[in-house]
């Protein structure tokens, strides 16, 4: 068994390690209220076991903890490439941290530093498994929100992981049974890719197309470890994607 490759997270039913990775540019922010809305929010209400209210706390080490990262582009020199949040365990403090990102920058350039992104994500993975001694293995989520496609250059800023190519890390990801998502307002093949790279080990994952939950034909949105409300595809045939897979595949645990 892979750890931590349960099947689709619950509304409230367990506690999860939960990783937003977001774009900061301006390339994304036009679409990103609307991300929020569709997908952002209803992920949160999942791990959460419903909206979001200012008294939720899920204590410091015992429940579902939520942290930010958010990567730019290279133009955003010498700023610092990436800027992440500590963790939390108010799912309606992390919405405040995600309606306060700026977005700029970016406007130049075509791709963007996921894997700055995706580097600083492992490493708080790895914080979380040390903080998570006393209560053992946890849902680990890793979501990627971004509208361009990635660098082809490897992470510098990590310590831990400097050096690491975009697919190195996603490779990485899946191997650790950390769940990985993306949302994207474009259907981009390069970002297809790496949701395929970061798959679990095959004999531990039925292949089958990804579930479709966009709400918009022109968004990709494809998750593992988390449960969306059905995109219109997937409810013009019953709760099922045309092709035949269900709307909430279970992996084998």
């Amino acid at each position: 068994m892979v750890p931590g490759s349960e099947g689709p997270a619950r509304a409230g039913s367990v506690v999860a390690d939960v990783v937003f990775v977001i774009e900061g540019t301006a390339n994304l922010g036009p679409y990103f209220e609307g991300l929020r809305k569709h997908y952002l929010l209803p992920a949160i209400e999942c791990f959460n076991g419903g909206p979001p209210a200012e008294t939720d706390f899920g204590g410091d080490y015992g429940g579902t903890q939520y942290s930010l990262v958010v990567f730019n582009t290279v133009d955003c020199a010498p700023e610092s490439y990436v800027q992440c949040h500590a963790p939390t365990s108010s799912a309606y403090e992390f919405v405040t941290w995600l309606d306060g990102i700026k977005f700029m920058g970016g406007g130049g350039e075509s791709c963007s530093l996921i894997a700055e992104g995706l580097s600083t994500a492992l490493q708080l993975f790895d914080d979380f498994k040390k903080m998570r001694e006393q209560i053992g293995q946890t849902h680990r989520v890793c979501l990627l929100i971004c509208n361009s496609p990635p660098y082809l250059l490897p992470a510098v800023e990590s310590t831990t992981y400097s050096g690491c190519t975009t697919e190195n890390l996603v490779q990485q990801i899946g191997e650790r049974g950390i769940h990985f998502s993306i949302v994207s307002p474009r259907k981009l093949p390069a970002l297809r890719l790496l949701f395929e790279k970061a798959a679990p080990p095959a004999l531990l994952e039925p292949l089958q197309p990804p579930t479709d939950v966009s709400q918009d034909p022109r968004h990709m949105v494809l998750v593992r470890g988390l449960v969306l409300p059905a995109g219109p595809a997937a409810q013009r045939h019953g709760g099922r994607h045309p092709h035949g897979s269900h709307l909430n595949p279970q992996h084998p645990i």
